[in-house]
């Protein structure tokens, strides 16, 4: 299984959500399979125009000049893709929904019904793809996820990818500071069962999004941090 992540924290490497998506890769590894990371903060994509230039003209070509066609290309290669982002403002960051507005020069003007809904039929060339989503986000509730999950669940099914799991952290600044080998094994552990059974345990969902911290507790860290910085 080959995977290709798409990182769209600033942050890269460094980021909080890298710090779930490094071990799950390592499974990854130690099943056999491989991987390549895209971070979005090196690249320059510009936003769909909405002409449909690619669809009625240039056969599936953006009239766009930018990283885009590559993004693309690592795309048709990949066995499986993972979102590795932070919760922005209930959602994907800008940069990847960019990103994801651009991949419509993969479709089809046409429509066809699948699953009891309309959708654009797949290419005839497609291959069929698994998605996994590692996500993290600074407020405490995992109910804060449920908006970015809604979302990519939809954009799987439209684009024809399985959906085959998320790994959610919440109040994931406590991470920093707590001990979390349990969390980071679990990861490891979620990557080594997708790469070889293409799935992974809800247990270890479980773990990676366990309470680190109480609510109360996670308030005033982050809120003796933020005085902190206000008082400079």
């Amino acid at each position: 299984m080959h995977l290709l992540v798409i990182n769209s924290s600033p942050y890269g490497r460094r980021g909080i959500t890298a710090m779930m998506l490094m071990p799950f890769l390592e499974g990854i590894r130690e099943a056999g399979g491989t991987s390549e990371i895209v971070s979005l903060s090196k690249l320059t994509i510009h936003p769909c125009r909405g002409c449909y230039t690619c669809w009625f003209k240039t056969k599936n070509v953006c009239t766009r000049k930018d990283d885009m066609a590559e993004v693309i290309a690592r795309f048709r290669k990949a066995d499986c893709i993972v979102f590795s982002t932070p919760v922005y403002c209930d959602g994907v960051p800008g940069q990847l929904k960019v990103m994801m507005d651009r991949l419509i020069a993969t479709g089809n003007p046409l429509l066809e019904m699948r699953d009891g809904r309309t959708r654009h039929p797949a290419p005839p060339d497609y291959t069929p793809k698994r998605f996994v989503l590692i996500s993290s986000c600074g407020l405490w509730e995992m109910e804060n996820f449920i908006p970015i999950t809604t979302h990519l669940r939809a954009f799987c099914d439209n684009i024809g990818f399985e959906y085959s799991g998320a790994l959610l952290r919440p109040h994931s600044f406590a991470m920093r500071n707590s001990p979390v080998n349990d969390i980071l094994h679990a990861a490891k552990s979620a990557g080594y069962e997708l790469a070889k059974n293409g799935g992974f345990a809800r247990t270890a969902a479980d773990i990676v999004g366990r309470e680190i911290v109480s609510c109360d507790a996670y308030i005033n860290m982050i809120n003796k941090k933020g005085e902190m910085y206000t008082m400079l």
